[in-house]
């Protein structure tokens, strides 16, 4: 079966309006999950799908291109707002490691992780206003206002020289910049690809991988030749560059309605699937922004040298990008949150494998960081993919927006709890802590791939 014909319905159903206040089509199909939600894309490679006798209305509004020049120019947009903003979250571990050597030497790694995770925080949490206002509004003058933010607090970071100017001008100012312009990027792909949005998705992705690679040279290269002051004001204008492209490219789909809906809906976790897989994604992300905010300074903590550690760093970017482009595409193929786990998996056998016993040895960590580079590509991309599978499309900037004003609270404290048990108990033990987390999130996952099959477990379905 057509997967878009999942969001299509029959000609003599009625048009009903959701608990969230959207007007949703009620499905007649018999493998609707849930007569108010979205059914999930499934299959089974042991059943032959057939057509449904009723003659079939396509709504307008959620006949997906799924292509074509209009859509991969919103996919370029996308991909330079995310290069501009998670790549710079990605390169945050460069950023910690400097302070901690140079204008923040008096404080612990602990004290300083919190510059990066407020960052990160107010980047994600704030994107339970940015979807609503996305979905009301569009992307054009969200992307100017937040280009114009991100900007400033990325200037204004050159300037810093106390440990509460940075909280305040890198923290939040550049945060709430980046909170607009990384939820835009995400929110503008699902209006345009469902049968491919992996694809679609993990390309726009591999923009953050791209800016994780970009931006710890820059800073490093810069910083080493005009110092620290200039190195922060070639860092805006890059931003300036990538986000100011951008506004020009994306455009959403949907028609707007000139008002926005509730900034987060906790009605949303009545889904179950978006429940568990919101808890999925909270411990995943402990994970991946909790390695990569403390990669430089655990590099440097096992005596290898600063060049080393951002090598390290841009190995695993340069990785993740390329996972994030393979994933999407084999994750449309095989389903995405079937994909999602077994990388999950895989990652757990690399965490215990090769970094834990082999963490004293470069080359031990350079076989890390390329290959957990390849694997966790694809968990940024895939998950929101996830999301938007279960959920309607004049919904996916609420979603969107809910899931990471949860998931925030992960990457507020994930850089903090890291550097501490770096300082205190030892390199081995945060590995044991990051492999456990996700073991933790694999079985979160699990759980939620029961759910898509209304509790009734298929290993065959394609999810």
């Amino acid at each position: 079966m057509d997967p878009k014909a999942q969001l299509h319905v029959t000609a003599n159903t009625s048009t009903s309006t959701s608990s969230s206040g959207y007007e949703l089509a009620e499905p007649s199909r018999a493998w609707a999950i849930n007569r108010e939600r979205p059914a999930l894309e499934t299959s089974t490679s042991h059943e032959t799908p057939t057509e449904p006798t009723t003659p079939l209305v396509e709504l307008n509004n959620d006949d997906f291109p799924d292509g074509g020049i209009r859509s991969w120019l919103v996919v370029l947009g996308s991909f330079l707002l995310l290069m501009a903003s998670y790549g710079l979250m990605n390169s945050v571990g460069v950023i910690q490691s400097y302070l901690e050597t140079h204008q923040l030497s008096s404080y612990t790694s602990r004290d300083v992780g919190w510059i990066s995770g407020v960052f990160t925080f107010v980047s994600l949490i704030l994107g339970v206003f940015v979807g609503p206002l996305f979905d009301a509004y569009g992307p054009k003058e969200l992307v100017a206002t937040g280009t114009a933010i991100y900007s400033l607090g990325v200037l204004l970071t050159a300037q810093c020289s106390e440990y509460w100017h940075f909280i305040l001008c890198f923290g939040i100012v550049s945060g709430i910049g980046a909170a607009v312009i990384s939820n835009v990027g995400m929110s503008c792909i699902p209006h345009w690809f469902y049968a491919r949005a992996g694809m679609a998705i993990g390309t726009a992705m591999a923009g953050a991988g791209l800016g994780g690679v970009v931006f710890p040279y820059i800073l490093r290269e810069t910083w080493a030749s005009v110092g620290f002051k200039w190195g922060m004001r070639v860092t805006a204008l890059v931003v300036f560059v990538l986000c100011g492209s951008a506004t020009f490219l994306v455009k959403s789909r949907l028609p707007r309605n000139g008002r926005p809906k509730a900034a987060f809906d906790i009605r949303c976790f009545q889904d179950a699937r978006f429940s568990w897989l919101s808890a999925a994604t909270f411990c995943l992300e402990l994970v991946v922004f909790g390695l990569v905010g403390i990669l430089p300074s655990y590099v440097v903590a096992q005596g290898f040298s600063t060049a080393s550690s951002v090598n390290l760093l841009v190995v695993l970017n340069v990785c993740n990008s390329i996972g994030r482009l393979v994933s999407g595409r084999v994750a449309d193929k095989y389903g995405r949150l079937n994909v999602l786990i077994l990388l999950v998996a895989f990652a757990i056998v690399l965490i215990f494998a090769i970094l834990y016993p082999f963490s004293n040895s470069l080359a031990g960590l350079y076989i890390f960081c390329a290959t957990y580079g390849f694997v966790s590509g694809s968990f940024i991309c895939l998950a929101p993919v996830c999301v938007r599978q279960i959920s309607p499309a004049k919904e996916t900037g609420m979603r969107f927006g809910t899931l990471y004003g949860l998931v925030a609270f992960a990457t507020l404290i994930c850089i903090p709890i890291g550097g501490e048990m770096l300082e205190k108990i030892g390199a081995h033990m945060v590995v044991v802590y990051l492999g456990a987390m996700l073991i933790v999130a694999v079985l979160l996952f699990g759980i939620a791939r029961w759910a898509c099959l209304d509790y009734k477990w298929d290993w065959r379905s394609k999810i």
